[in-house]
């Protein structure tokens, strides 16, 4: 299990950097493994000395509250004005953290008695009967009356799922859903509201994705996930929903913006419940270690600050992290947007209380993580060595564009804007990445993993106008971005006429004028220096 490893870790590098990272205090859960591991190692170590330890309750040891092995705290907090930063806090361990999964992901399953979908839909997306809080979605109690065939269809499919028959529940949900796409769901479909057809049309996705997780399959879940949350991104429990199907596919960074999004769109909506609230960030937290813990090519480290750095204050947040991590000092990057958050330090009803963070990561390599300075100097990045924009990129440039796009490019951004509520639009925020990724699968005919890649882009999308304030050209660009994703999903227009591949072609263009331009004045140079050793030849010559 992936979350037993972390509980059971000591040791490794990149282990030590999650420790070292500032952590404020975060007490909503036990003592887990690791920290009772390293007490237990301290406690021998005093045991010689004559000293007594309590090992269950987390102490900092002198060697950290004055000077680590690797680098100063006090240099560090120097560097960007703020105080020592505090120990990790102890790990969520795997039972805390499924335990949390359980309640906030299934703890809407009621049975359906009533007969129409407003009251079934008000049981089924009430969490307060296991959680002790509001409605986690939508209130359909004031919906028009369902179509009597819908609302039947509903209650058998509840009835298998009661019974924990999940894959008969699945398909009937689905039968559900086709009911609908054939205009199903009110009794009244010519006076019915678009976006009351859309929160009945999640909901029943919500109830698909439900089944597959129970059953442990989060690839038809997560494609679900990503149609309920385009129909309705202002539920949080889709975005939960969302978050285990990523645990279950071995991807944290994806889970971990779940969570902190449903965190985000809980108090948006109006939740007031602080449980809830405590759980979901105690879900969040743990699948952040959990992410921290994965990564083997780079390490990371968060500092507080607020506004824009200086050129100094960042090399100062760099020395301090080669200090910290001398593994990882090949390539250094910060992110110099900033706005990255913590669960434990956010508290969205009290945006003054809440601490936004610089995130600086440091590589093994600089080839792996050399690219983050061309997304950030550059307006159109590529990143493929293509010659010629005018013609289509051969087979081997398509397989380049897959492994570099896919296996060394989005991973590091997904890290990067995990942490990240607003991303925007621009290169570099992985919208533009990955849709131009989707691009490079489609040429390939991989076309499973070309759908996932264009659905999981428009969830994004319907969700983001939630969670950043946009401007008017980046409306623009939303909204171009979202015709063109739904297009290609429907199989319209060349993809070559896209708004991400518009971007690429420019960039390209560019490059290759760039290129041809240091060639031109390559020859010139050459010519010069032919006609130079022509003419000290002649004169030789003469002499001679």
């Amino acid at each position: 299990m992936l979350f037993r490893n972390i509980a059971n870790s000591t040791g490794s590098l990149e282990l030590q950097g999650l420790e070292q990272m500032v952590f404020p205090e975060y007490t909503e859960h036990p003592t887990p493994a690791t920290v009772q591991t390293n007490q237990s190692e301290e406690k021998g170590q005093n045991k010689r000395k004559g000293k007594k330890t309590d090992s269950s309750v987390p102490k900092r040891s002198k060697k950290n509250d004055s000077r680590r092995k690797d680098g100063s705290p006090d240099d560090w907090a120097g560097a960007n004005n703020e105080r020592s930063p505090l120990p990790a806090p102890p790990r969520i361990s795997l039972r805390d953290l499924m335990e949390a999964e359980t309640k906030l992901v299934f703890g809407d399953e009621q049975d359906i008695t009533h007969k129409s979908l407003a009251s079934t839909a008000t049981q089924l997306m009430c969490q307060a009967a296991e959680i002790g809080g509001p409605p986690s979605g939508p209130n359909l109690s004031f919906l028009p009356q369902t179509d009597k065939w819908l609302d039947v269809a509903l209650q058998d499919a509840n009835s298998y799922y009661q019974q924990k028959k999940y894959a008969t529940a699945a398909s009937r949900f689905t039968a559900a859903l086709e009911l609908c796409s054939k205009g199903t769901v009110f009794e009244k479909p010519f006076n019915a509201d678009y976006e009351d057809i859309c929160k009945v049309v999640s909901f029943v996705e919500s109830r698909i994705v439900a089944c597959y997780l129970r059953m442990k399959r989060p690839n038809p879940a997560l494609l679900h996930c990503y149609r309920s949350i385009q129909l309705n991104p202002i539920c949080f429990q889709n975005h939960l929903r969302q978050a285990m199907a990523y645990r279950l596919l071995g991807n944290p960074c994806e889970a971990v913006r779940g969570a902190m999004i449903a965190d985000y769109i809980y108090w948006l909506s109006g939740g007031n419940n602080r449980h809830i609230s405590k759980l979901i960030k105690l879900y969040w937290q743990g699948l952040l270690e959990a992410a921290l813990s994965m990564e083997k090519n780079f390490s990371v480290v968060f500092t507080p600050w607020s506004g824009k750095p200086s050129i100094n204050i960042i090399d100062k947040m760099e020395e301090a992290f080669r200090k910290l991590h001398p593994a990882f000092t090949d390539y250094i990057f910060t992110d110099p947007r900033g706005g990255h958050l913590l669960p434990q330090t956010t508290d969205w009803s009290q945006p003054s209380s809440t601490k936004s963070y610089f995130l600086t990561l440091g590589f093994r390599t600089r080839n792996d993580g050399d690219f983050l300075h061309k997304l950030l100097h550059r307006r159109s990045p590529t990143f493929t060595g293509q010659r010629s924009p005018f013609t289509p990129p051969s087979y081997r440039d398509l397989e380049m564009m897959f492994e570099i796009q896919g296996k060394k490019i989005l991973p590091v951004l997904d890290f990067i804007k995990c942490t990240k509520l607003s991303v925007g639009f621009s290169q570099g925020s992985g919208i533009i990445e990955r849709l131009q990724y989707a691009s490079v699968l489609g040429q390939l005919n991989r076309f499973r993993e070309h759908m996932h890649v264009l659905q999981y882009t428009l969830a994004e999308l319907a969700v983001a106008p939630y969670l950043q304030d946009i401007s008017p050209s980046d409306t623009e660009l939303l909204l171009a971005l979202m015709a063109d994703t739904m297009d290609t999903l429907e199989g319209k227009r060349p993809d070559q006429e896209r708004v991400w591949n518009a971007m690429q072609k420019v960039n390209r263009q560019m490059e290759t004028f760039k290129w041809k331009l240091e060639e031109t004045l390559k020859a010139k140079v050459y010519i010069e220096d032919f006609k130079i050793v022509s003419s000290f030849s002649q004169v030789f010559l003469h002499v001679l």
